[in-house]
């Protein structure tokens, strides 16, 4: 788990500052630690500052009573890899390995005393493009939610539209990257995951923001409206057959299965642009997604002009989610 150390006297605005942007994990209790403040913060924070250390926090003091290890521990006997719990407001999904499914009850009664919470469900998975999830539910029945994220407000329902929890410092730093008065293409748009915190932190002209997924399509009007936001233009549909051709200067693919999609991001671009093509890759062939790139330029008869790639976060045990920055001119 991730933190900054911080002196004394930065203490409180660094605090204020990650709380405002949304990076404090609120899970963590703020202590002190060799003179010096320890913050914790999400897993995927990473911007530099010369008033503090981003470490790795050996010794995280949580919140509550006890964390979702100790109480799958305690039931289960021990802590398998890849069990998780995210917590939304006030209702908990869990990931569970098959080898303790049978305590999956016990698991979430313990949750939902402990971290105060409605209703918990399973994750069971998302299915097809549209991204849909299958949730199982074990306490409770309370699906819709409304949460707060880099200054954002997110409403959703969590059985019918995913959300993940682990991109908050990638939606912010395309924002940061979004020069005044672009025009914006959000490919895959959901619930306004990219959307929402582009257009409300950055002066973009307009953002169009395209989403298969009805369900999710509705949330991304609702999501608009919530944060107040301008020059957004919503579309449902394929993006497939739906894009416009030579209008964006910036297109955002966030769907990390969206191969077949990066010539018709190209055709997007207005001349010369940005492309943000995110996908799962394993380890062994980290390199993949920029090869990707790089041929479906060559068959466009574009020039890549600048390329680089970065890690988002882990995806699965020996994958990536990564994400390749490509700056391109259409001939």
């Amino acid at each position: 788990m991730k933190a900054v150390k911080v002196r004394k006297e930065f203490a409180e605005r660094v605090r204020k500052d990650l709380e405002r942007r949304g990076f404090k994990d609120r899970r963590r209790r703020i202590r002190f630690e060799d003179g010096a403040v320890i913050i914790p913060v999400v897993d995927d924070f990473s911007i530099p500052s010369p008033h503090y250390e981003i470490i790795e926090d050996l010794n995280p003091v949580f919140r509550e009573k006890r964390n979702f290890r100790e109480i799958v521990e305690s039931i289960a006997g021990f802590y398998p890899r890849y069990a998780d719990l995210k917590v939304f407001g006030d209702v908990g999904v869990m990931k569970l390995p098959a080898e303790i499914l049978k305590y999956k009850r016990e698991i979430a009664e313990g949750v939902v005393k402990n971290y105060r919470l409605d209703s918990v469900w399973l994750d069971r998975g998302r299915h097809g493009m549209e991204r849909r999830p299958e949730m199982e539910p074990v306490v409770g029945s309370k699906s819709l939610v409304e949460i707060k994220e880099n200054g954002c407000v997110f409403r959703f329902d969590l059985t019918r539209v995913m959300f993940s929890q682990g991109n908050q410092y990638e939606k912010m730093r395309v924002a940061g990257l979004v020069n005044d008065g672009e025009v914006i293409l959000d490919m895959f748009a959901g619930i306004g995951y990219f959307t929402v915190p582009v257009v409300r932190h950055s002066q973009a002209k307009k953002c169009y923001s395209i989403e298969l997924n009805p369900d999710s399509y509705r949330f991304l009007i609702e999501n608009i409206k919530l944060n107040d936001l301008e020059g957004v233009v919503p579309v449902l549909g394929d993006s497939m057959h739906v894009t416009p051709e030579n209008f964006a200067d910036r297109v955002i693919m966030g769907h990390i299965r969206c191969q077949d999609f990066i010539e018709k991001a190209i055709m997007a671009l207005d001349g010369e642009g940005w492309i943000h093509y995110h996908e799962a890759v394993p380890e062994r062939i980290i390199r993949r997604p920029v090869r990707r790139v790089e041929r479906a330029a060559e068959r466009m008869h574009a020039k890549l002009i600048e390329v680089s790639m970065r890690k988002v976060k882990n995806y699965s045990p020996g994958v990536y989610h990564v994400v390749v920055d490509a700056r391109i001119r259409k001939s």
